[in-house]
């Protein structure tokens, strides 16, 4: 039996997610809305996969993976979320991330894909070699930011809130949340303060 914890704070979201593996015999699902919740609650119950949300309120769903993998060292994680999955990538390599889902994907694919790394398979979207092959190509090339990454990380050196920052862009917070999501990824660090430091050290800005 493949014990499963499904962490989004979304509750229709996990309630759908959870439905999804109805009637699926070899696979237990439990779910918890609370991200600040889950290190305790691995001390009291085993999970062998975790199905996480990259963009929570209460803690962000790459900070969280990495405290699984550090609690749970043969934990698989997979990030399950609504983005662009390609934006998730460098996770894979850099951050031992086990896998990475699209919410739209079919009932199917979820489950194989559950199935398929426990079994130790690699899985993989297609376009991942891509990515590899770009990144070898980039490796000796300076990090740059775009204009709009530069716009956030002003914002962030200027001590914007994210409310701040969605009034400032017209967006959305949780577009926002989105936004450094993809910002950390790229700086490889996984706060503001760290991702401020970064940008200081390497002169992006």
């Amino acid at each position: 039996m493949i014990s499963v914890l499904i962490i989004d704070d979304h509750p229709i979201v996990l309630d759908g997610s959870k439905l999804l593996f109805q009637g699926v015999e070899d696979i237990h699902i439990e779910t918890e809305s609370d991200p600040t919740n889950v290190l305790s609650q691995m001390q009291t119950t085993r999970f062998d996969v975790f199905l996480v949300d990259v963009n929570m309120n209460a803690k962000n769903g790459i900070v969280l993976a990495a405290e699984i993998k550090a609690f749970q060292e043969d934990a698989f994680v997979i990030l399950y979320t609504g983005d662009d999955i390609r934006s998730y990538y460098p996770l894979i390599l850099e951050k031992k991330i086990d896998g990475v889902l699209s919410k739209t994907v079919s009932r199917d694919k979820v489950i194989q894909t559950i199935r398929s790394i426990v079994q130790g398979d690699l899985v993989l979207p297609v376009d991942f070699i891509n990515f590899i092959n770009k990144k070898m190509q980039n490796n000796c090339e300076a990090l740059k930011l775009t204009k709009k990454e530069t716009q956030l990380m002003t914002m962030l050196m200027d001590g914007y809130t994210n409310k701040m920052i969605a009034e400032k862009l017209n967006v959305t917070q949780r577009t926002v949340e989105r936004y450094l999501t993809q910002l950390f990824t790229l700086l490889d660090v996984t706060s503001r303060v760290q991702a401020i430091e970064v940008v200081k050290e390497k002169n992006l800005i």
